[in-house]
């Protein structure tokens, strides 16, 4: 487990200067930062950001509930800089950032919810660490987690996986799409749930949905988890896999010149 966390942390430092500008992480937040509102009622509260990531989750909740304190984690050094800075750009000061491990978390606190946007996927062990969270509850607090629907993605993530199998990714020959641990189905959550001892959970599916460029496309490929792959690739390989990818997303366009870019997700309350 450790080494993979270590892997996580390294691509997530590497792309932590990128990570601001996808759309997506911003509309998903908005409405994490709803459901948070309406559990606690905007009633002062304890609340625990967990894979703050640049902090798009965590700074939507606290400029909408002033009067609640944050804590916020996250394994990458650069990540939470990022977070730290994007709040004092926002003038927030109701947030506390740590640099912390998820999966060996230790704050010593208890919170009325708990929120971890697009994270849990890239656990090793998903069920241990979500059970961990629950313990961190207060009486009647809730989990908030997201995860990307079974569609999003597609067909850029098939092509450009393909064609990093292609060249020699080593990871993306041991990827498997389909895994139930990608958490991308109504029942792999709910095998993730009752692996983790959940008794109460509710789920709910929204449309994230615009359309990009091809260009695009491939810097948000290049800035999210997919770094990895790439980067096992030699110069030459990556300019053939970036070759073969535009060609195959050229059948893709629409009159705008644009594919849609599909990040439908899942919105998870667990208690």
């Amino acid at each position: 487990m450790q080494k993979e966390q270590e892997k996580v942390k390294e691509i997530f430092n590497d792309v932590s200067n990128k990570y601001d500008e996808i759309e997506f992480f911003k509309i998903s937040a908005k409405h994490v930062a709803e459901l948070t509102q309406k559990h606690t009622r905007m009633r002062p509260s304890k609340i625990l950001d967990v894979a703050c990531g640049t902090g798009n989750v965590v700074l939507e909740c606290a400029s909408c509930m002033p009067e609640s304190t944050f804590d916020a984690i996250d394994i990458s050094e650069s990540m939470l800089d990022k977070a730290k800075e994007n709040a004092i750009k926002n003038k927030l000061d109701n947030i506390n950032f740590y640099l912390q491990d998820v999966s060996k978390l230790d704050l010593g606190k208890k919170y009325h919810v708990i929120t971890c946007a697009y994270a849990l996927f890239f656990l090793p062990d998903a069920p241990q660490v979500l059970n961990s969270l629950l313990a961190l509850l207060r009486p009647r607090g809730i989990i908030i987690f997201t995860t990307f629907a079974d569609q999003a993605f597609s067909p850029s993530a098939e092509i450009l996986l393909s064609l990093l199998k292609k060249y020699g990714s080593i990871t993306a020959k041991e990827y498997d799409i389909n895994s139930w641990k990608n958490l991308k189905n109504k029942k792999d959550i709910e095998r993730l749930c009752t692996l983790a001892y959940v008794l109460d959970m509710q789920l709910e599916r929204k449309e994230i949905r615009y359309g990009v460029s091809i260009d695009e496309w491939w810097e948000l490929l290049n800035n999210t988890g997919y770094r990895g792959m790439i980067m096992e690739l030699s110069t030459e390989d990556y300019e053939s896999v970036k070759t073969e990818y535009y060609a195959e997303m050229l059948k893709h366009v629409d009159m705008d010149g644009e594919v849609e870019l599909v990040a439908d997700s899942y919105f998870v309350l667990v208690k």
